[in-house]
């Protein structure tokens, strides 16, 4: 049986422009953190306490930049030699820990459909604008 979704509402003490980021971040996650805070204070929905998350999702997502190269170039397998053994490459291992994370806090924060979808986000916000109309968000 399904309920009402709920509707969202603007954060009470949610910020209104986008933060610093932190010292430690690269240039790549200081560039996913300024569209991660843009797109979240766009729908009113980040606030102080969300912002070790944010850091922590531009981190994973610059590490996913700096992998992804690597594994694509590498045989998704090796196989030893004297063995036999199969086993996956280090760099798919790390690309897929990596994806696995980003994706746990982009469901944290909102930034998938589905996350989206169960949030209760209103329909006609500018996060869906340009979707179908019959579509239901």
């Amino acid at each position: 049986m399904r309920g009402v979704k709920p509707k969202l509402r603007s954060i009470e003490g949610g910020l209104s422009k986008v933060p610093a980021a932190p010292a430690g971040l690269n240039a790549t996650a200081r560039a996913e953190w300024k569209r991660t805070c843009e797109e979240l204070i766009e729908r009113s929905a980040l606030v102080k306490s969300d912002l070790p998350t944010v850091e922590m999702y531009a981190t994973c997502r610059a590490m996913v930049a700096k992998i992804r190269p690597l594994a694509d170039k590498a045989e998704p397998f090796i196989v030893n030699d004297k063995t036999g053994a199969v086993k996956k490459h280090p760099a798919h291992i790390t690309l897929t820990n990596y994806l696995t994370l980003c994706l746990r806090y982009e469901s944290e924060l909102g930034l998938t459909p589905a996350a989206r979808n169960r949030k209760g986000f209103q329909q006609g916000s500018k996060a869906h604008e340009g979707a179908p109309p019959d579509l239901d968000l």
